[in-house]
């Protein structure tokens, strides 16, 4: 999907006014493992002010999907501590309506060797850069595209960071049958239960997560 100029123009003008609001989501990303300073490499951001069209994500975190012409797409997460499911016409991320899905951290590949990691989210995609991994973020298990394995063609390897849950293994059986296993290889590395890349990094550090890539 190719964007406007106006629909550039919108992005860019979302991004300039959510990000300088990132620090009253600095608490919130450390418990998630996400410093401060790496949220603003990220170019995160905290709705305030909404954009029409962005009224639904007030007080949500602003997750950029950045380029080098700058932002394409935009995720909002809810950062309120509550069980999304449980509130009516709530969820945990937002979008808005007719936005495309797209990869993030498709940035992150330019810097890559011969292999990369995929996983499931953007925040957990964040704690890879963080840790100074070339990572993709999926966002959601549902919604991997097949085209999207043309962006992995060229690694030998791409190590799946697998949540630990059906969603994850959903996540596994999709890219599987979508990536030509004889030019790439698809390597499961699977989280504990319950688990994902971010709540291992919290629990054990980055020597954890980098020392379940086997190379």
């Amino acid at each position: 999907m190719k964007l406007s100029k106006e629909q550039r123009k919108y992005l860019a003008r979302a991004w300039e006014t959510y990000a300088p609001h990132l620090g009253e989501a600095e608490g919130w990303l450390a418990g998630r493992g996400i410093s401060l300073e790496h949220a603003e490499r990220s170019g995160l951001g905290v709705v305030r002010d909404a954009l029409p069209g962005h009224e639904t994500a007030s007080g949500y975190l602003a997750i950029p999907y950045l380029t080098d012409a700058g932002p394409v797409n935009f995720n909002f997460r809810c950062m309120q501590d509550h069980d999304c499911k449980t509130i009516p016409s709530h969820s945990k991320y937002w979008k808005r309506k007719g936005s495309p899905v797209n990869l993030y951290g498709v940035q992150s590949l330019a810097w890559a060797d011969d292999w990369a990691v995929a996983c499931e989210g953007e925040l957990d995609a964040i704690v890879w850069h963080m840790i100074g991994v070339p990572a993709i973020g999926i966002p959601g298990a549902e919604n991997w595209k097949p085209h999207w394995a043309n962006v992995l063609e060229d690694f030998s390897r791409v190590y799946l960071a697998e949540d630990g849950d059906k969603a994850g293994g959903d996540l596994w059986r999709a890219m599987s049958d979508h990536i030509d296993q004889s030019n790439t290889m698809v390597v499961r590395m699977r989280m504990p239960d319950g688990e994902d890349s971010g709540s291992m990094y919290l629990k054990h550090g980055k020597d954890y997560l980098l020392g379940r890539i086997k190379k």
